[in-house]
Formats: structure tokens, sequence, C-alpha cells
């Protein structure tokens, strides 16, 4: 019984000594970066892409053989304009999270490279002299001019700033432009299909009228009295 009971009062005692290691926090998940935010949203705006090429193309071959060829292939589309859009919307987001770390970045270097402002040296306690009538008066020194270390700095994070900025614009831009050549692209291909297509279904549609007709002339021709 008393073995039981020290073994009892150890357990407690090693618990109130040591309370923190029951009530001890899980670790929490790691906050994710933002340049592995940004990568992610630009992995996945890409793969919405082939996605979307995959699944056009794929459809495009399978409208071929059904009734309505057009409106087949303008459903394909649709649903092909609607997953870039998606994939345009993840880019813009990663294009903003670099455009706010690329700032952020740029904060920290002016920061940090800017210089501490210099101490102005004191200036000599200029008093003239009296001007006298063979003595011209001393004009007093000019004052020197007031640091602009702070000013510099700011005005090349501005220009940083701005900079990063027009770089994104322009690549934003240039993204639009090959979007749009290459949506012309397609369209005229698509265009191309249509009218070969088009030339396929005038030419059987001619060669069963011939038939018709034939047949027509065959049956006459064998009606006729001899």
């Amino acid at each position: 019984m008393s073995r039981r009971l020290a073994a009892l009062l150890l357990t407690l005692s090693a618990t109130l000594a040591h309370p923190a290691l029951a009530a001890e926090p899980q670790p929490s998940a790691a906050v994710q970066s933002p340049e592995a935010r940004s990568e992610a949203l630009k992995d996945e705006g890409r793969r919405l892409r082939a996605e979307a090429e995959a699944t056009y193309l794929d459809t495009e071959r399978a409208c071929y053989d059904r009734f309505l060829v057009n409106r087949c292939i303008d459903q394909a589309k649709a649903k092909r304009l609607e997953t870039i859009r998606r994939a345009r919307e993840l880019e813009a987001e990663a294009r903003r999270i670099d455009l706010a770390e690329r700032r952020r970045l740029a904060e920290e270097r002016g920061l940090l490279l800017a210089p501490a402002p210099l101490e102005r040296p004191a200036e000599p306690d200029f008093t003239p002299a009296p001007a006298t009538a063979s003595t011209p008066p001393v004009p007093a020194p000019i004052p020197a001019p007031a640091s602009t270390t702070e000013a510099d700095r700011l005005r090349a994070q501005r220009a940083a700033e701005a900079r990063a900025a027009d770089a994104a614009a322009r690549a934003a831009q240039a993204e639009r432009d090959a979007e749009r050549a290459t949506e012309r692209a397609r369209a005229e291909r698509e265009a191309a299909a249509r009218a070969e297509a088009a030339a396929r279904d005038r030419a059987r549609y001619d060669e069963r009228i011939r038939q018709y007709e034939a047949e027509q002339a065959k049956e006459k021709a064998g009606q006729q009295p001899e």
C-alpha cells in the first residue's frame, strides 16, 4: 500500500512541477511566403491554360463528327475562354504579389543603404568687425544648405517603385498582345477549317444530287416503250 501511495505522490509532484509540458501548444503550420504564394498561383494559371488548350483541341476534333459543327465549336470556345479567364485572374494576383514584394524590398534596401545624415559642423562665431573708413564691411558667410540625404532616399525609392510598376505594366501588356495574336491566329485557323468542312459538305451534297438524277434518268429510260 505504501509503495502505491509513494508512486502516486511521485507522479503528482512531477505533473505539478512541469505544468507547461501538458499544455504545450502545437506548432502552427508554416506561413506561406509571398514568393511561394506567387509561384503557386503562376503554376495553377499555367495548368489551367494547358488544360483549356488540351480540352479545346479534343472537343474541336469531336465537333466535326456532329451535325451542328459550328455550334459545338462555339460552345467549346466559350468553355476554353472561361478557363483562360480563371487563369488570368490567378496570374494577375501573382503579379500583384510580386509588385508588393518588390516594393517592400525596395523600401528595406532604401532604409538599410541610406547613410546616416551627416552632422553639420558647428559654424564659427563670426562677428564682423565694425566697418571703418579704411576697412570695408565684410559680408557674413552664407549658411550651408540643409542635408538632402532623406529627400534623395525618398526620391530614389519612388523612382524604383515607378520603374517596377512600369515594368509590370509592360509585361502585362505584352502578355495581352500575345494572347490577342494567338486568338486571331486561332480564329483564322477555325474559319479555314469551317470553310473546308462546308466545301466537303457541299461536294457530298452535289454528289448525292448527281447520283439521284442519274438514277431517275435510268428509271425513265427503262420505262420507255420499245
